[in-house]
């Protein structure tokens, strides 16, 4: 009974130690992130967003600030769009909010910064520099 089960255990051991190794070197090598992943920072489409706010009055830590004003034609533009990254829970209560589809999260999971104000995040301007 205790020859079984050691041998069972000696054989897994064996063919973990010539297969080929499952670890990621990191700096140098990074995992593709699935298509779950909820991190990083809020990614805006400036052409799809409406600017209607309800991603704003979607989150629960009030980690997204923006403001709009009118246009001469009469629609709501964004004026500002700001993710604050301390306070989000990551929650995706915002990107279920957006009637379409403008937000959606980047698939950057490498955020630690050095200050916090590095980690507030006009994510308007990041857009339409992304655009250029």
């Amino acid at each position: 009974m205790y020859g079984i089960g050691l041998l069972q255990g000696l054989s897994v051991t064996f063919k973990r130690m010539f297969s080929k190794p499952t670890t990621v070197q990191y700096p140098e090598e990074r995992l593709p992130v699935g298509p779950m992943f909820r991190g990083g920072c809020i990614k805006l489409d400036v052409q799809k967003c409406i600017a209607c706010g309800l991603c704003a009055m979607a989150c629960p830590n009030a980690a997204i600030d923006l403001a709009t004003e009118k246009t001469e034609s009469g629609k709501k533009a964004l004026t500002r769009y700001i993710h604050q990254l301390p306070v989000c829970l990551f929650c995706n209560y915002c990107i279920e909010a957006c009637p379409t589809k403008a937000i959606s999260w980047t698939a950057d999971y490498e955020m630690s910064k050095w200050t916090h104000e590095e980690l507030i995040i006009d994510v308007l301007s990041a857009a339409k520099e992304g655009s250029e």
